[in-house]
C-alpha cells in the first residue's frame, strides 16, 4: 500500500474510519470523504498524530454537482485514485408492512447506496484506466453490505450495486482494473444504534474486523469476500429457495421492528429479544435481522 492513493467514502466513523487508519498505517495516502467536518477533523488528527498521511473532504456525495466537484478536485491534486472504497451508506431497518406510505425511504437509500456510488466510480474510472494501460496496477473497489439483509429495500439496492460491479468487472478485466464486492456482516457502528435490539447481540463484528476484510480485498483483489455462513446461505437460496424463504421468515418474526420504526418516542421500551432469537443470532453470526 505504500504510496497508493486510496479514497474512502463514509470515512468519519465506524468501518470507514477503521479502514482509513489501517491504510495510513500501511503507508497509503488516504483520502477520507464524509459530510461531518468535525468528525473528519478527529479522524485526520488520529492519523496525522500517528505519522500517517490523510486528506479529508467534506462532501455530500448524493448531491451530483458536489460528487462531480469532489472527483475533479481529487484528480487535480493526486492525478488518480488507486483504490476506491465505496463505504458510505444508509440503513433503514423497517418492515414493508410499516412502509406503505414511506416510498421516500426507498428513494433515500437508492440515492446514497447506489446512485452516489455509481456516480463517483464513473467520475474516477478514466484515470485508473489510463494508468492501467501503462502497466500500473490500479484497482477500483466495491464495498457493500450484507446482501442477506432482512430489510428488503437494502437487498434490492445492493442487488443493483452488485450487478453494476459485475458488469464493470467483466468490461475492464483486461485493463487491470478490478472490482470486489464485500458482503459485510453486521458491524457495531453508529449506523445500527437506533436498533436497540442489536445491543444485546454478542455476534456483531467490530469496525477493526471489518477493516480486515477491506484490507484483504485490497491485497488479493478477489471478486467477492463473504463469511462462510453467508456463502452457505446463498447456496441454500439457490438450491432450496423455498426452504431459504421459510428460514428468513422465521428470523423476521423473531426480530421485531425497532421502537423508532414503530414510531415510538425515544426512551419508550422495545420488545426484548427472546431466548430463541439470541440462539438464532448466535448460529447466524453477523447476518442482519
Amino acid at each position: 500500500m505504500k504510496g497508493k492513493v486510496v479514497m474512502i467514502t463514509g470515512g468519519s466513523s465506524g468501518i470507514g474510519e477503521a479502514a482509513a487508519i489501517r491504510i495510513a498505517d500501511a503507508g497509503g495516502r488516504g483520502i477520507v470523504v464524509a459530510r461531518d467536518e468535525e468528525k473528519l477533523a478527529d479522524v485526520r488528527k488520529k492519523i496525522t498524530d500517528a505519522g500517517g498521511f490523510v486528506k479529508t473532504y467534506s462532501c455530500d456525495i448524493t448531491e451530483y454537482a458536489a460528487n462531480d466537484k469532489l472527483a475533479k478536485d481529487v484528480l487535480k491534486e493526486f492525478g488518480h485514485v488507486d483504490v476506491l472504497i465505496n463505504n458510505a451508506g444508509r440503513s433503514i431497518r423497517r418492515s414493508l408492512a410499516l412502509s406503505y406510505d414511506r416510498f421516500h425511504d426507498f428513494e433515500r437509500t437508492m440515492q446514497l447506496n447506489y446512485f452516489a456510488c455509481v456516480r463517483l466510480t464513473m467520475n474516477l474510472l478514466p484515470a485508473p484506466r489510463r494508468r492501467a494501460r501503462t502497466g500500473t496496477s490500479s484497482t477500483c473497489r466495491r464495498s457493500v453490505a450484507d446482501e442477506r439483509a432482512a430489510v428488503l429495500r437494502v437487498r434490492r439496492v445492493e442487488a443493483a450495486l452488485e450487478s453494476f460491479a459485475r458488469c464493470a468487472a467483466s468490461e475492464f478485466h483486461d485493463e487491470n482494473v478490478h472490482f470486489t464486492i464485500i458482503n459485510m456482516p453486521l458491524v457495531r457502528t453508529p449506523m445500527i444504534a437506533p436498533t436497540k435490539l442489536y445491543e444485546e447481540m454478542p455476534t456483531i463484528i467490530s469496525p477493526d474486523e471489518a477493516a480486515d476484510m477491506i484490507a484483504d480485498a485490497i491485497i488479493r483483489k478477489p471478486q467477492r469476500i463473504a463469511t462462510r455462513l453467508g456463502v452457505i446461505s446463498e447456496i441454500m437460496h439457490l438450491v432450496m429457495p423455498k426452504m431459504s424463504e421459510v428460514v428468513m421468515n422465521s428470523a423476521y418474526r423473531m426480530f421485531p421492528d425497532s421502537a423508532a420504526a414503530l414510531g415510538k418516542r425515544e426512551g419508550e421500551e422495545q420488545r426484548p429479544a427472546t431466548r430463541e432469537a439470541m440462539i438464532f443470532a448466535s448460529l447466524m453470526r453477523g447476518i442482519h435481522w
